[in-house]
């Protein structure tokens, strides 16, 4: 079998971190299963029905990006930054 060659804009880096998902007041848990430069891979295991294609990500403790869904598959949802990961400090 030949594989497909790997097309993505930046490498994956596999991350098992809890985050948040932000829609105006509502806070949603989500688990980041991998992320990039560019975007992530999240597992909701209780998404509202349905579930917004732009929202905010907070991963804990510093970083807040606008995300577009480009993917949704069971309990995943792919996404792309809308604006670079900001990082505050306390």
């Amino acid at each position: 079998m030949i594989g497909l060659p790997d097309r993505r804009k930046s490498v994956r880096n596999p991350s098992l971190d809890n985050a948040l998902i932000r829609v105006g007041d509502l806070s949603l848990s989500c688990v980041v299963g991998n992320i990039t430069e560019n975007g992530a891979a999240l597992k909701v295991d209780d998404p509202p029905s349905p579930l917004p294609d732009q929202f905010t990500l907070i991963v804990p403790p510093s970083k807040t990006c606008a995300c577009n869904v480009v993917w949704r598959k069971g309990a995943w949802i792919g996404v792309a930054f809308v604006t670079e990961p900001t990082i505050t400090t306390r």
